[in-house]
């Protein structure tokens, strides 16, 4: 989604139609899952769809999943969204109706492409729209704008700084703004969600567990912590194993100060 991406997974299919992990970390290991995923994304941002047909059911059961345990964060009046590491924007769509603005945000350049140019054949250029940028946590990112609500969905499996990307999202929060993240959640016994040859691009290939997302989201001075499972088919092998996705929730306090 927004900021630096981490490389394709090969979770289901759908997913990484628009997954992109925002890695913020430093050294070569962050340079190597930044460079991978920016680069995949931009050469197949223009077929995604079509090699991923299941990507825009994902995106609105992701957004249904949301809307079940958090309907009061989604207000068509007054809600602005981030959606971060936006890809071609299918999560973004599916927010639409029910927020009264989305921006993505993406280092693939060619996924911002052609998320703006959905936008703007769907007659929805004027609700949303996507910038390539690279989160940093820094003052005065995307023009100082914050959000009532960011969501970053089958990306942070992605990421290699979880820590520092959680905290950069925070600071883009408003006071009581709201941070969901929906991925893949750890299997009980550890087994590897992600098959080995995709373990260059993804750093968690056992998937993330409730006590790293606590972890990461407490550490960025989030409260008001949950974690709550959202079954999701295997889309891109409907005979292999069944993944269990969840969406973690995480409030900025009214202080307005993150970690």
């Amino acid at each position: 989604m927004s900021g630096s991406a981490q490389a394709p997974a090969p979770a289901p299919a759908a997913a990484h139609a628009h997954a992109h992990g925002h890695a913020h970390g430093h050294g070569h290991e962050h340079a190597q899952f930044v460079e991978a995923n920016k680069t995949y994304f931009d050469e197949h941002a223009d077929k995604l769809e079509e090699e991923h047909p299941q990507a825009r059911q994902f995106g609105l059961m992701v957004v249904d999943r949301m809307r079940e345990l958090y309907p009061a964060v989604f207000d068509k009046d007054r809600t602005e969204v981030l959606d971060y590491a936006c890809g071609i924007g299918m999560v973004s769509q599916a927010l639409r109706p029910h927020v009264k603005s989305v921006v993505g945000v993406d280092i693939s350049q060619g996924s911002v492409d052609v998320y703006n140019k959905q936008a703007a054949n769907l007659g929805f250029a004027s609700q949303i729209r996507a910038v390539c940028a690279e989160l940093k946590g820094e003052p005065g990112e995307l023009d100082g704008a914050k959000f009532d609500l960011i969501t970053c969905s089958a990306a942070y499996h992605h990421i290699v700084a979880l820590d520092e990307t959680t905290r950069a999202l925070a600071a883009l929060l408003k006071p009581n703004g709201v941070l969901l993240v929906a991925d893949l959640k750890a299997a009980p016994d550890g087994a590897e969600i992600i098959p080995s040859t995709h373990h260059h691009m993804v750093p968690h290939a056992h998937g993330l567990s409730e006590a790293t997302m606590r972890g990461v989201f407490e550490g960025a001075g989030l409260r008001a912590f949950e974690l709550t499972d959202a079954s999701m088919p295997n889309f891109m092998n409907p005979e292999g194993p069944e993944l269990v996705w969840f969406v973690a929730r995480g409030v900025k306090p009214a202080g307005g100060e993150s970690a």
